[in-house]
Formats: C-alpha cells, structure tokens, sequence
C-alpha cells in the first residue's frame, strides 16, 4: 500500500502554481513590453518558408520591411518583390544586419510553406534576411487591416490588392509606407537608415 504525504503533495502543488504565476508574470511583462501602436500586438501564429511556427513578435529587435504578395502573382507581386530587394541591395553590410524582409501570403490555402521556400529560391532571397509567411485567411485580413493593405480575392485565385511596403521600426511599430515600386526603393532605404 503506498503512503502519501500530504506535506509533499502541498509542495509539489504550491511549486507547480508558482511557476505557473511565474510564467503568466513574463508573459504579461512581455506583452506590456510591445507598444500598443505595435503590429506586434497581433496575436497569430504563422508558419514560414520551413514550415516554422513564428509569432509577428518573434521579429522584433529588428527594423523589418513587410508586404503582402502572393508567390503565383504575375502583375503587381513580382515588381514589390524586386523593389525590396533593390532596398536590401542599397544598404550597407551593416544596415543589412539590422533590417529583415517579411512577405506575407495573400493566398494562404496554395502557398504553403514549401511554395514559399521554392518561391524564395527562384527569387534568390537571401533567408537570412528574408521570412515568407503563411497563415489562416483570418489572421491574413487581420495583418492586412492594421498595415492598410486593402485586397480582394478574385476568380482563379487571383488577388487584387494594395501595392505597398511598410517600414516596422525595432518594436514593429509602423515607421513608413511606400508604394512598391522600383522608383521608391532609394526613399524607403533613406527612410529605414534614419529611424
């Protein structure tokens, strides 16, 4: 027959609720951490280019340059894919260490992250400065919604969207946007070295 004790019960239960209230404490602390004006406030979760569950806050500590594209887009999407790399090509070797890309799908049920990955390597992103996103079509109008980004699905899985660039500073607050177009690339690449 096996004896309890219930001086030990009472301490395994009192050590396992303190380190619940530990962990909700760190939880709140580092949400009181993110700005309210922050893109980061959003709570989603998101599966990237290796199929890696990421949160939006798991980008902070760096200035990111965000859009939202679809990979099989062949009008507005390529020429937004080119003008962020022509801004990565214009920042010096330590301005780069500093600034991430984010594109984000508009058509989450096709781009799945294997798309996204093949996407990026057609594309020659350099993933260490580059994250392709997919996620629910929920937390896709979400997103769209805080960064202004107005789209509408179409037929043939088409998307008909805005064709902007948002500048996040460190803590994902909104810093600039810029239509995504070549000409632009220069301004958006002054605009990040100078917040």
């Amino acid at each position: 027959m096996i004896k309890y004790n219930p001086a030990i019960i009472s301490n395994n239960i009192t050590l396992k609720i303190l380190g619940l209230i530990c962990m909700l404490a760190s939880s709140y602390a580092y949400s009181q951490n993110i700005p309210q004006n922050s893109v980061y406030q959003l709570n989603s979760t998101w599966l990237d280019q290796n199929a890696n569950k990421r949160t939006l806050s798991s980008f902070s500590g760096k200035k990111q340059v965000i859009s939202l594209i679809y990979t099989h887009c062949l009008h507005t999407c390529p020429t937004i894919v080119s003008t962020m790399q022509a801004i990565e090509n214009k920042l010096s070797e330590t301005e780069k260490q500093d600034v991430g890309f984010i594109l984000v799908s508009l058509t989450p049920d096709t781009d799945t992250p294997a798309v996204l990955k093949e996407f990026a390597q057609s594309r020659k992103l350099n993933l260490q400065n580059w994250s392709l996103l997919t996620g629910t079509p929920q937390d896709v109008r979400s997103l769209a919604m805080v960064l202004n980004i107005k789209f509408q699905n179409i037929d043939n899985n088409e998307v008909n969207h805005s064709n902007l660039m948002t500048g996040l500073d460190e803590q994902g607050r909104i810093k600039f946007q810029e239509l995504g177009v070549i000409n632009n690339a220069a301004i958006a690449a002054e605009k990040l070295a100078n917040f």
